[in-house]
């Protein structure tokens, strides 16, 4: 059965052709699939796809979570299962700027890193830009700008012609390949979005984090636009709700005397800069840190380490855990920029995520 015959039914497309033959390139005989947890189901498909077509080769699929680029665990991989690819399907590669210099596998390891995309193919109805448009033109919005994920890209494209031919005055796509794609962002990275002058943000996608993230990051209203539920909300008194704890927060951390730096061991959620300069801006004022190396933080863990002697944690690796697991935790936890604005005593500007 053709690849193109067995994903006929999975609702993203892959190009697995190209990606065939790419690993036929390199003789890869052992292939690790990294999928996030949304697009696991579908790693058997791919997986029965790639032996039929390449024939003796062994393949594992990643089960642990993956949550983006920043995010190959290669490190363990290459220490155990060896293996000659890692097809990291459905994101983008991750800035190595916002990490270090190993956010990918060196070529001495002997790991060859390939990103597969995953468009959606899910149809977003005239019916729903409708709904979009008219929402838009109640709130008095004119200048929007786009912002989605990798996989609906194709889908962002559309809502901004659409848009563009109801008469509102679309923010021209930027990209930063091959980091990030026209309209894209990611969950820890608003630069492109930051950057334009528009009274709103449409987000083209699911779930919460990201358009939370973007309206964190920009201060400015999100119409969120569904594609899985087919539903156009409004984000915004969400978002609001959302900074306004986030400067409690803040505000929490102002006492502070005894910081736990949590650093990201993740290779690309390793960030030495950014862990020296809060180390810098903690002993400018005469405090303390303990540095905490952390994999895999969650609450039990955070619980674990917490002592009388910690008045506030800072999170070096991913923004999502103090605003979305930890936002209601005894003690503040707080991302980089957050903590910034503690240690300096002000609320104004607000920084997110570092």
């Amino acid at each position: 059965m053709k690849c193109s015959e067995r994903l006929e039914g999975v609702p993203y497309e892959f190009g697995l052709e190209r990606v065939i033959e790419e690993v036929r390139r390199l003789s890869a005989k052992r292939i690790v699939l990294q999928l996030p947890d949304g697009l696991k189901q579908y790693s058997h498909y791919i997986y029965d796809c790639l032996v039929e077509s390449l024939g003796e080769v062994e393949v594992y699929i990643h089960g642990d979570h993956n949550y983006g680029g920043c995010d190959l665990q290669y490190g363990q991989l290459v220490f155990s299962i060896r293996p000659d690819v890692i097809l990291h399907i459905g994101h983008t590669p991750y800035p190595g700027s916002l990490s270090n210099e190993l956010v990918e596998p060196p070529r001495v390891a002997g790991v060859r890193v390939i990103y597969v995309p995953a468009q959606s193919k899910l149809e977003i109805t005239n019916e729903l830009l409708e709904d979009l448009s008219t929402l838009l033109q109640e709130k008095g919005i004119s200048r929007v700008g786009i912002s989605t994920t990798s996989q609906h890209v194709g889908q962002a494209s559309k809502v901004s012609n659409f848009l563009a031919l109801r008469g509102f005055e679309v923010a021209p796509p930027k990209s930063a390949p091959p980091y990030l794609s026209d309209y894209q962002s990611l969950g820890c990275d608003y630069r492109l979005q930051r950057g334009l002058k528009v009274d709103a943000f449409v987000y083209v996608g699911g779930g919460v984090f990201h358009p939370l993230g973007l309206y964190l990051a920009t201060l400015k209203p999100v119409i969120k636009i569904d594609p899985y539920e087919s539903r156009v909300t409004d984000l915004s008194a969400e978002g609001e709700k959302l900074y306004k704890s986030r400067l409690f927060k803040v505000s929490q951390a102002f006492e502070a005397k005894t910081w736990a730096i949590v650093v990201g061991i993740k290779t690309g959620q390793y960030r030495p800069w950014l862990v020296a300069s809060l180390k810098k801006e903690i002993e400018a004022r005469g405090l303390k840190y303990y540095m905490i190396a952390s994999e895999n933080l969650d609450r039990d863990s955070l619980a674990s380490i917490d002592s009388p002697q910690i008045d506030a944690f800072v999170v070096t690796s991913c923004p999502r855990l103090p605003t979305d697991d930890y936002w209601n935790y005894h003690k503040p936890v707080l991302t980089p920029g957050e903590a910034f604005m503690a240690l300096r005593k002000t609320l104004q500007p607000y920084r997110f995520p570092w």
